[in-house]
């Protein structure tokens, strides 16, 4: 990110930025972002919360609605980013779910990918003409043929420590007397994505195929991409680039791990991540067989893991359950909670996701209300949270996810 200077035609739009961030760090430091805080680090600790923590998350379509682009004042981009970023965190206030607001901005380390894409290999999406690319889309996968897999170079990044510093004086410059600016570093990619690699460079349909018709090629690919990841963990962990990751909704007692100093965060000092949405049709043994036995090594270089995402793992509970280092199971909304809550009792921590479009095209949310009690009292002594996300239409009405927010607060409040 590159500020412009206080000298350019933006000067407005870095008094506009300075004066939100005033704002954001005044909650910051109020009593209800502490409680809301503790509440997230107790449910993830497994210990039983005030109140079952409650958090809605807009997609870019949702907010677009909430907060087109014409609303905004910077003229910058850099800055035009922060006062979006800025304007969010406060809206989301104001919406009065229990999103955590941190005392600092984040800086990210700069590492740059050697080479032009992540496996050595174009990616492509394959959109309708003549449209907006707001729409659905398909692949154009690079692996068409078998003997394609041997194109695949795992990635290497480099770390650029001068332009990170350069990154950082910036923001201290605007920003640093009202928040703290905190160099903020994961391994790249959304954890333990194998399945989403494959997908990306095979097809969802093909790969799907190839299950049964090439099983030896799909676990030659798998442990291709699995160690090309856990190389590239190596990596980041070597350069001693990572951070702590426990904050806001994941916030908890166990990271960082024993032995852990400030100078050198590893990996077993962060979350990890693991979910298996383009495997949502597989059966549990091919599950198994194609994908979590080679997740399992990555995840288990993390301190703790989550798993799960849009899928339905109902069928797949016992399997998610022999992740070793696994503290939080994410519950869609076509996964049965009845089933799983007994099967994790007070063990594990549960995410449940709620059906988004239940939410914003319902007349009025009555139908909302029962889904929650009822849900919330099959989870009755679980550790459990409730999440609404994949909210990219709030139907142009601003007043659902405070309404939303106040009801799911309201029924968690009698458990």
């Amino acid at each position: 990110m590159t500020i412009e200077t206080e000298t350019t035609v933006d000067s407005k739009g870095r008094e506009t930025v300075r004066e939100l961030a005033r704002r954001v760090a005044e909650l910051a430091g109020t009593t209800e972002n502490a409680t809301r805080r503790k509440r997230w680090c107790d449910v993830n600790s497994l210990r039983k919360p005030d109140r079952t923590p409650v958090i809605c998350h807009p997609g870019w379509g949702a907010w677009m609605e909430l907060m087109p682009d014409s609303t905004l004042t910077c003229t910058d981009p850099a800055l035009k980013g922060l006062e979006r970023q800025f304007r969010q965190t406060l809206y989301k206030w104001e919406i009065g779910d229990d999103t955590v607001v941190e005392p600092w901005i984040p800086v990210y380390t700069t590492m740059r990918l050697q080479g032009e894409h992540f496996w050595g290999l174009p990616i492509t999406h394959i959109h309708p003409s003549a449209s907006s690319s707001v729409t659905a889309w398909r692949y154009d996968p690079p692996l068409k043929e078998e003997s394609d897999i041997e194109k695949i170079v795992a990635p290497v990044y480099r770390h650029d420590p001068k332009a990170t510093r350069e990154n950082i004086a910036q923001m201290q410059d605007l920003l640093g007397d009202i928040l703290g600016v905190k160099e903020v570093c994961g391994v790249p990619g959304p954890g333990a994505w194998l399945h989403g690699w494959a997908t990306e460079l095979r097809g969802v349909e093909q790969l799907l195929v190839d299950l049964f018709d090439r099983p030896e090629w799909v676990h030659r690919l798998m442990k291709t991409l699995q160690q090309g990841f856990l190389n590239l963990m190596d990596q980041f962990e070597k350069a001693g680039v990572l951070t702590l990751n426990n904050t806001g909704m994941y916030a908890c007692d166990d990271l960082p791990s024993p032995g852990f100093k400030a100078s050198r965060v590893r990996l077993k000092d962060q979350w990890g991540r693991g979910e298996s949405q383009e495997f949502h049709g597989v059966s549990p043994a091919q599950h198994d067989e194609f994908l979590l036995q080679y997740q399992k090594p990555i995840l288990a270089r993390y301190g703790i893991t989550y798993y799960g995402c849009c899928e339905d793992l109902t069928a797949k509970i016992p399997l998610i359950l022999s992740i070793p280092n696994l503290r939080k199971f994410v519950c869609s909304a076509w996964t049965d909670l009845g089933k799983l809550a007994p099967a994790v009792g007070d063990r594990y921590a549960i995410e449940w996701r709620q059906r988004a479009t239940d939410v914003v095209h319902a007349a009025d949310l009555s139908a909302v209300r029962r889904h929650l009690e009822r849900g919330l009292e099959q989870a009755r002594g679980c550790r459990i949270m409730v999440v609404l996300q994949e909210l990219e239409t709030v139907n142009n009405d601003r007043r659902r996810l405070p309404e939303w927010a106040a009801l799911a607060k309201e029924v968690a409040a009698r458990g």
